[in-house]
């Protein structure tokens, strides 16, 4: 799954002065310009408007404001050199931008033998966000902490994280394995079931018997079917 660029738009308005029958007002646009999952490519804009004139902008990649009027100079200038306004747009980027913009990724899960000595089962969960997830084994039904390892959390790069746990199964003995999978994306936890190749070609021997039995009794109906017409044929000549 990969995110498009996506605009996210908020306005905020409020009469300042009220001194003529039109009034002065004054307004503003924040966006939240989110290009990627990379954070650091997320931007945050604040259109500040004066009697529908755009007097000055606040930009999070420029790193300040910037004015495109006489007054919108002198109040950009005046924002700009004040600390506390320049800390404030930095976490209001944060806040409104970065954290409640993104959306939550499922994980792609994958559960499969590792060729070793010792027969191993990994878990994968890929390309998912955000990082926090729970990975679980169980047998038969029964939580399985002994054999078990897990693997860091590791960033893709691009937003998205992945994450492997590994069961060492016990030589001869067939149970039935899952791994769970908790996640934010996920409305429920997700279990997903491991099948041995023994299963497998039991599954295979039984849908095959399954089939013969199922065409025998075809073939025994249109004989049987056959049968009787000809029989019917014979007396009625």
């Amino acid at each position: 799954m990969r995110c498009n660029s996506f605009l996210q738009h908020t306005r905020v308005l409020w009469v300042t002065d009220l001194k003529h029958s039109h009034g002065y007002f004054m307004f503003t646009d924040f966006f939240c310009y989110i290009p990627s999952r990379n954070p650091k490519e997320v931007q945050y804009l604040i259109d500040w408007y004066f009697n529908m004139e755009l007097t000055m902008q606040y930009n999070s990649s420029v790193g300040g404001w910037t004015g495109f009027t006489p007054a919108g100079l002198i109040t950009a200038a005046k924002f700009n050199a004040d600390k506390h306004d320049v800390v404030q747009r930095i976490l209001e980027r944060e806040l409104v931008c970065q954290r409640k913009t993104v959306i939550s990724v499922e994980p792609n899960v994958s559960l499969q033998t590792v060729e070793d000595n010792v027969l191993t089962l990994e878990c994968s969960t890929l390309d998912f966000y955000p990082k926090h997830i729970r990975l679980t084994w169980f047998s038969n039904g029964q939580e399985v902490t002994e054999g078990v390892t897990f693997s860091d959390v590791l960033p893709n790069g691009d937003w998205t994280y992945q994450a492997h746990t590994y069961l060492t199964l016990t030589p001869g003995k067939q149970d039935h394995i899952s791994c769970m999978v908790q996640h934010a994306s996920l409305k429920e936890p997700k279990i997903y079931n491991y099948e041995s190749s023994k299963n497998q070609t039991e599954n295979y021997i039984i849908g095959g018997v399954c089939a013969l039995l199922l065409g025998a009794v075809f073939l025994c109906g249109g004989l049987i079917h056959y049968k009787l017409r000809r029989r019917s044929f014979a007396i009625k000549c």
